[in-house]
């Protein structure tokens, strides 16, 4: 990769998606894709860990106040009231404590309100009232891979495996928790296996492509994020992913086509602002850079990384002025690059 112009400050990292299994309440519901992106500034080692639900499947169909309290649960957590679905799961688990759905639906709910000790503490009764979910053990296993107990979350999700072994998606979730522990080998053997089983399964390619380019498999990663967006051309963080491989790769032009196409979907996305941005600076478009990047000064004001990446561009215009009012803010947010470059502006 070509040296970042005036210590421009890209955010060249990749995000990750978990495809194929939604965080749902519910068992009869069909899964649908799901996105998930990272924001200006926040980095978690270039990973997201994020928590999926799979669905339970269970044969029983029982009738009466228990699951009525369920259903009305599951309608709660489809609207967003998961405070109230928990209320409603524990009401039916006082009338049939040993029903795995209620549990499970529980633990579900309480991971969406950040709630991941007690969403494992579910989960682990419902396996233990019914050691043949799938769900659960996968569920348990992004859980406590949010806490970094990544062994035991791989020896969750091998189980649910074990059950299932033909589900693509458990595959790809192990894959992404062994990307977490920098097994890339690993991971891309489990991606590879969930494309096998589901060759349309976008997040795999995505995955895929985020497991080689830790691995510095540039090539093969942008041939898995084609994929991914030739499956899904609405699949913001697998162009934006591209891009930054196209960046490494010194595509700039490529790059921004990737970028602009991941704005497009997703207009609030300001790490695909921010990076467009330095794509057009090294390509000498210092104006358009400015642009990007006032986008991203307007959205996220307090953003130091933005006001700094700003003031290089506009020094690149030959805005001195401009930059150094964009810098001294940056400053002012405690960027000490910004201070450095300042006195280069300011002698």
């Amino acid at each position: 990769m070509a040296p970042f112009p005036e210590a421009f400050k890209p955010l060249l990292w990749f995000c990750r998606d978990t495809r194929g299994f939604p965080v749902t309440i519910g068992r009869r519901r069909q899964p649908v894709n799901s996105t998930i992106t990272l924001g200006l500034g926040k980095r978690v080692s270039g990973l997201i860990i994020i928590a999926v639900a799979l669905m339970c499947s269970l044969s029983a169909v029982y009738a009466g106040p228990a699951d009525e309290y369920i259903e009305r649960g599951i309608d709660k957590g489809r609207q967003g009231d998961y405070s109230g679905a928990i209320g409603d799961f524990s009401r039916s688990i006082k009338l049939r404590p040993k029903n795995p759905e209620a549990y499970y639906d529980r633990g579900v709910a309480r991971g969406f309100i950040g709630d991941t000790k007690g969403a494992i503490s579910d989960y682990t009764r419902a396996i233990e009232i019914d050691p043949r979910s799938a769900g659960a053990y996968n569920n348990r296993g992004f859980s406590r891979a949010s806490l970094g107990q990544y062994a035991a979350a791989i020896a969750d999700i091998s189980k649910a495996i074990a059950i299932d072994p033909k589900l693509a998606e458990l595959y790809n979730n192990r894959g992404t928790v062994r990307t977490s522990m920098k097994d890339y080998a690993g991971a891309i053997e489990d991606f590879t296996r969930a494309i096998e089983l589901n060759p349309q399964l976008a997040g795999a390619y995505n995955n895929c492509g985020l497991a080689r380019a830790l691995k510095d498999d540039l090539l093969g990663a942008l041939e898995d994020y084609t994929r991914a967006v030739t499956l899904d051309q609405r699949y913001t963080v697998a162009w934006y992913n591209r891009g930054n491989v196209r960046v490494a790769l010194g595509d700039a032009k490529g790059a921004i086509e990737d970028y602009s196409k991941a704005i497009v979907l997703e207009p609030g996305m300001l790490a695909a602002w921010n990076n467009r941005a330095f794509a057009r600076i090294t390509m000498g478009e210092f104006a358009g850079a400015v642009g990007d990047l006032s986008r991203i000064v307007d959205s996220a004001p307090d953003n130091s990384s933005g006001w700094y990446n700003r003031g290089i561009a506009k020094k690149l215009c030959g805005e001195r002025q401009g930059a150094i009012e964009d810098l001294k803010k940056a400053a002012s947010l405690g960027d000490a690059f910004a201070t450095d470059v300042l006195k280069e502006l300011e002698p």
